[in-house]
């Protein structure tokens, strides 16, 4: 059986992956601090058996000694600088977004940067493993799929062309009524605007539209099992357990020992 993660490979071989790492990290090294260079490392080797990485924040920043607010911004600066390729990957249960899956990317000799939101679209795959070993990549062909065209607001004023339409949609072909899908956009709005005036999560406007409509598929697909009378109360629940379980689940983790275990470690 082929390993989803294979189907992200830009890489026929893990030489032709550490090559392009190397060139990229030539060509950026002054805009890179060494908290940069230790997260590229940690995608990089746990790229190595199927050309892609599937890791948890917790992961990286226990593999690089790093906080939560690092590893971030260096994850934001190597998107930004075309080094890696961020997806946002959904499970297809209530738990919402789990861990994020990181491609490095072919190095442009020519340095053209291309103006690409793919790095901020769900995707529907099986949990990944912990990955080891330096056995040979399999190519694939650069994944594009139209199904993954987002369009972001064009100002804040104003409803999301694409989410809202896309709620409508999701709306009529299931229980047939688009009314409450102005109402189930304002609770987005509310909850993600709380989260969106901090820098930290600026750049996760599209997250947040992808777990506003995961929230209202979960919420339709409630309504064929059971009655439910306040349909935007059970959205708004859904969608705050899937913020949570995105945002903030690696940061409860961090008080799982004692403190007093912590001081004596």
């Amino acid at each position: 059986m082929t390993h989803y993660l294979k189907e992200y490979a830009r890489f026929a071989t893990i030489v032709e992956m550490d090559a392009a790492t190397e060139q990229h990290l030539s060509r950026h090294w002054d805009n890179l601090t060494k908290s940069d260079r230790q997260v590229l490392d940690v995608i990089r080797r746990y790229s190595v058996k199927y050309g892609a990485a599937h890791l948890k924040h917790g992961t990286i920043e226990e593999a690089t000694g790093k906080s939560n607010v690092t590893v971030r911004r260096a994850i934001r600066k190597l998107v930004k600088l075309q080094i890696i390729e961020k997806v946002h990957y959904i499970r297809p249960v209530m738990s919402g977004l789990g861990a994020n899956i990181y491609i490095i990317l072919p190095f442009d000799d020519q340095g053209k940067m291309n103006d690409r939101d793919d790095d901020d679209k769900p995707h529907d795959n099986k949990e990944n493993e912990r990955n080891s070993g330096t056995e040979a990549l399999l190519s694939k062909s650069l994944l594009k799929s139209k199904d993954l065209n987002y369009t972001s607001p064009a100002e804040s004023s104003k409803l999301s062309t694409s989410l809202f339409s896309r709620m409508k949609d999701l709306l009529a072909t299931t229980i047939g009524d688009t009314k409450l899908a102005r109402e189930f956009y304002g609770i987005h709005r509310a909850i993600s605007g709380r989260m969106l005036k901090y820098e930290i999560y600026q750049d996760d406007k599209h997250v947040f539209e992808d777990l506003a409509y995961r929230a209202l598929m979960i919420t339709v697909m409630a309504t064929k099992k059971k009655v439910i009378r306040n349909l935007p109360g059970y959205f708004k629940g859904v969608l705050d357990k899937l913020v949570e379980e995105t945002y903030f689940k690696d940061m409860f983790m961090l008080f799982d020992v004692p403190v007093e275990a912590k001081l004596m470690s």
